[in-house]
C-alpha cells in the first residue's frame, strides 16, 4: 500500500523539509516529536530516513537509526528495508545488503546504530533517527550524533518518543527545552518541537482528551 500521511504527519514533514533559510538550506536541524504509542512513530521514522538517503541531494550521506541497543535500532531500519523491497522505484535505486541500505552512485548509506556498537567514532552524520528517546539512560548517543553532524550542510537529528518518567534523562531535558521553544521563552529557530499530550487538568475519560494526545 502507499504510505498515506495523516494530517499531523503532513504538518511534521512540510515544516521539516519545506521551511528553508535564506541560503536555501533547511531551517530545522533538530526535531523533537513526542506522542503516545500506536501513532505510527516507527513508520514515519523509516520514511524520513529513506528520504534523507534518496532525495535530499547530499553526496556521501550517512543515515543512522540510533538506539541504546542495536536490536532496537534495527526495528526502524527493518521497516525502511521493507519499504525499499516493496517499491519498484526504490528497489532500482537502493541496494539492500544485510543491515545496510546504500546507493552506490552517491556513496550514501542507511544503517542501524546502537550504543552497544564496538565504536561510534568516525561518523559523518547527515541524518540521525532516534526512536524512543525516553529509553536512553544517558546522553552519550545523542551527544556523539550531534558532534558528528558538524561537517554537513543541513543535517537533521529526528527524535521521536513516547513520554518518559525519568526527569533526570536526556528525554526530559529535550522535552522541557521543546516546551520552552513552543512557549517562546527560548528562541531557537533550528529546533522543531511537537508534543501531543493531555494537559494535567484534562479529563482523561473525555474523547476530546484522547484526540489531543493521539493525533
Amino acid at each position: 500500500q502507499s504510505f498515506l500521511l495523516e494530517p499531523w504527519q503532513q504538518f511534521l514533514l512540510w515544516d521539516l523539509f519545506g521551511w528553508k533559510r535564506a541560503d536555501g538550506l533547511r531551517r530545522f536541524r533538530v526535531a523533537y516529536v513526542e506522542c503516545p504509542r500506536k501513532n505510527g512513530k516507527t513508520t514515519i521514522l523509516a520514511a524520513i530516513g529513506l528520504y534523507l538517503l534518496v532525495a535530499d541531494g547530499e553526496p556521501g550521506a550517512e543515515i543512522f537509526s540510533a538506539a541504546t541497543k542495536r536490536d532496537q535500532a534495527l526495528i526502524a531500519h527493518s521497516e525502511a528495508t521493507r519499504m525499499v523491497k516493496a517499491s519498484p522505484a526504490l528497489s532500482r535505486m537502493v541496494r539492500v545488503y544485510k543491515n545496510n541500505l546504500n546507493i552506490e552512485a552517491t556513496a550514501s548509506k542507511y544503517e542501524p546504530l546502537g550504543a552497544d556498537a564496538d565504536t561510534m567514532d568516525g561518523l559523518n552524520v547527515h541524518g540521525a533517527l532516534i526512536d524512543e528517546l525516553h529509553a536512553h539512560k544517558t546522553r552519550d548517543v545523542v551527544d556523539v550524533l550531534e558532534t558528528a553532524t558538524g561537517a554537513r550542510r543541513q543535517p537533521l537529528i529526528f527524535e521521536i518518543t513516547t513520554a518518559g518518567y525519568d526527569r533526570q534523562s536526556i528525554c526530559w531535558e529535550h522535552h522541557e527545552y521543546s516546551r520552552q521553544v513552543l512557549e517562546n521563552s527560548i528562541q531557537d529557530d533550528s529546533w522543531f518541537a511537537f508534543i501531543a499530550a493531555a494537559n494535567e487538568a484534562d479529563d482523561w475519560t473525555a474523547p476530546e482528551t484522547w484526540v489531543k494526545a493521539n493525533p
